[in-house]
């Protein structure tokens, strides 16, 4: 039951949630402190974790919200009351801009450079770089990449493969074959041969190559194969609150959590141990749609997937988990509601209510509120405005709350096509106003709509853990990551200097979406 306001509920719980976040994987963490305390210890496995998008801010927003609705804490907010963590920031900039893209964010950290953003994995004048990925192959280590994005999108592809266009998601497909041995996620229009231009059937290279493949949740589960394919929707996997929501895609699509423990149990056996690396990418999209309870259901999704890492290290102490986002978006934050701010606790508890991400509610309005693949032109509005009643209707549905008269009109007119209605460019958008409308009653308010500079959090345990504490920049990842495997490798890098002379060239890819995720 939701609370009357009192501002002492979530702190009084948060203290008591956050102590018992941990309570049952007090051995894991042990067992990771102990093998991270051998002199000259190396991991055996190497767990590297995103949330991606996740601003600084959000993990504070996400420990309230698990404790509204889990009764605890987050157990990343938790490990940082932990000795055995090691905690830091990342500077986390690309070639040719102070706010990265993620695939200029993933290549800094699978190939020790920076570049420029769009780019995966490939210098400004062309010259392909190794990813990590490659790497660990040559260490005769296994590679495996969860994600709720497609599984060829900018984070996973960043450590697997390399191309000038984060978009050219079919090559980078091509690419996993015998790169990673265990793929789960969304995207399987990008091996599909129907959807394919060269019609070529992904899917069937990768069973020849003696990986097995899975469609669905009880098809993932089933599977026996120490390499894996799973795609489970045609794009990215349903937000996690949306997901919920539906009892078809409860059943048909697997939650982070789950691929994450199908791929440990595919890669644990290995004799030289893996590579993982486990992206909660819908943080972000729902960041870019300024959709706040979209954006905390899947930081839960992504904590759960924290805890089942954390259960496995228990029997395999000898594993290097790290945990952190690559940039910022739009910067959410809880703002003081109220006569001295004694609404803020009230207004916060208003986001558990709401039963729908903006992308499923916005097309019944008449518009488009989402992290996009498709043009400008083919997400505009399709029809007439609905009526204020239609507009209050949904609002007491999905929201669990009623609107003012002025919200229902502003949401209208943005349905309509109409701008202007805001002053910030970037919220001058249906996703925009619908977060400001809603921040009205939540008390959640943001920046903009696109990544942004900020440090990212940075949180390791198990051995080498140390690697990664106080300040790092971005690129120190990969000498680290490829020291700890024992593999002596140095990718070329260029300098923003030298890299002015390519800016032309940047420009012959621009991309092709407006999905700057």
């Amino acid at each position: 039951m939701l609370g009357t306001g009192n501002p002492a509920r979530i702190g009084r719980r948060g203290f008591f949630g956050r102590a018992g976040a941990l309570a049952a994987l007090g051995g894991s963490l042990e067992a990771l402190h102990s093998a991270q305390l051998k002199p000259g210890a190396r991991p055996r496995n190497i767990i590297w974790m995103v949330a991606d998008g996740m601003s600084p801010s959000v993990l504070p927003l996400a420990d309230h919200f698990s404790q509204l609705i889990r009764g605890k804490g987050l157990l990343w907010q938790a490990l940082l009351d932990r000795p055995e963590a090691q905690r830091g920031l990342m500077d986390m900039a690309s070639l040719d801009s102070l706010v990265t893209d993620s695939s200029s964010a993933s290549s800094s950290w699978g190939s020790g450079s920076r570049i420029f953003n769009g780019w995966v994995n490939v210098l400004p004048d062309g010259t392909e770089l190794t990813p990590i990925a490659e790497i660990a192959r040559d260490k005769r280590k296994r590679v495996g990449l969860v994600t709720t994005a497609t599984v060829t999108h900018a984070t996973p592809a960043g450590f697997t493969a390399s191309v000038k266009h984060r978009d050219d998601e079919h090559l980078i497909a091509e690419q996993y074959l015998d790169r990673a041995d265990v793929i789960l996620g969304g995207g399987r229009r990008f091996f599909d041969p129907n959807a394919r231009a060269d019609k070529r059937d992904m899917v069937a290279a990768f069973r020849k190559a003696g990986y097995g493949y899975a469609a669905t949740r009880d098809e993932l589960t089933a599977l026996r194969s120490a390499r894996l394919l799973g795609l489970f929707s045609a794009s990215h996997l349903p937000y996690s609150i949306d997901r919920r929501a539906d009892k078809a895609a409860e059943e048909l699509v697997p939650t982070l959590s789950e691929m994450t423990s199908a791929a440990l149990t595919a890669l644990s056996p290995a004799s030289n141990g893996f590579l993982l690396q486990v992206e909660g990418a819908r943080v972000d999209h729902a960041a870019h749609a300024n959709d706040a309870a979209a954006m905390l259901w899947d930081m839960l999704a992504f904590d759960e997937a924290v805890e089942i890492v954390l259960r496995f290290t228990e029997k395999h102490p000898e594993t290097l988990v790290v945990v952190t986002s690559d940039h910022g978006n739009s910067n959410p934050g809880l703002v003081g509601m109220g006569y001295e701010y004694k609404e803020s606790t009230l207004c916060f508890e208003r986001l558990s209510r709401i039963n729908s991400s903006f992308y499923a509610i916005s097309p019944r309005l008449g518009g488009a509120a989402e992290y996009s693949m498709k043009t400008p032109a083919a997400t505009a509005p399709a029809g007439p405005a609905p009526t204020p009643e239609r507009v209050q209707e949904l609002a007491r549905y999905h929201f669990g709350f009623e609107l003012a008269p002025d919200e229902i009109e502003i949401l209208r007119k943005s349905g309509s096509g109409t701008k202007k209605l805001s002053m910030n460019r970037q919220l001058d958008t249906m996703s925009g106003l619908m977060g400001q409308v809603v921040g009205n009653h939540t008390g959640i308010g943001w920046t903009g709509s696109t990544h942004t500079s900020d440090y990212t959090l940075l949180t390791a345990l198990g051995p080498g853990a140390e690697r990664f504490s106080g300040f790092v920049r971005n690129t120190e990842v990969f000498p680290h990551l490829t020291a700890l495997m024992d593999a002596q490798f140095k990718n070329p890098s260029m300098d923003a200097d030298k890299a002015r002379q390519f800016k032309d060239s940047a420009g012959l890819f621009r991309r092709r979406r407006p999905d700057w995720a």
